[in-house]
């Protein structure tokens, strides 16, 4: 079981934590500093742990927790879907950014090839060794792309997850 990590916030009222005028759309939303200090306290903790997010609230608030949580889990949802749709942005980009890489590699090399029938010389070993080495600069970022640009956008939808997920408690 994953251990349990409190998240502690201490609002003026819930309608301040509820972002109804900064937003335009219809849903409930919370104020960007709030979502900003919890995921920012959970980003602190460690991987893998389920949160619990205590809030603060005046004594007259105090019977308004279905409606706390449920704006909480929605942005932390939005946020989860958000990182969801960005991690597919990144595998169709990487994928096609490697392809187009691949063939201009396979070009350098075919042009390589045709430069080593030239003959010898420092030259032809010159030109040789820099087509090489440009045809591994340009993998490098289609690369990077592919294989490891993914993990900060992973992390990210983890702990969007793991918030939205979260038992919300009210406190006065």
């Amino acid at each position: 079981m994953k251990p349990e990590i409190s998240i502690r916030i201490a609002i003026r009222s819930v309608d301040g934590l509820l972002d109804r005028d900064g937003s335009p759309l219809a849903g409930p939303r919370i104020h960007p500093d709030v979502a900003r200090a919890i995921r920012s306290e959970a980003a602190a903790q460690g991987r893998g742990s389920a949160f619990r997010i205590e809030v603060a609230v005046p004594p007259e608030d105090a019977g308004r927790r279905e409606e706390v949580a449920h704006a909480i889990r929605c942005h932390f949802l939005e946020e989860c879907a958000a990182a969801g749709e960005e991690l597919r942005n990144i595998a169709s980009k990487g994928r096609w950014s490697f392809a187009l890489a691949m063939l201009v590699v396979a070009g350098l090399f075919f042009i390589n090839e045709a430069v080593l029938r030239l003959g010898e010389g420092r030259i032809v070993s010159l030109v040789s060794e820099s087509l090489i080495i440009v045809a591994w600069v340009t993998l490098w970022g289609p690369a990077e792309l592919l294989f490891f640009s993914r993990f900060p956008v992973w992390r990210e939808r983890n702990l969007a997850r793991a918030l939205a997920e979260a038992e919300v408690v009210l406190t006065t």
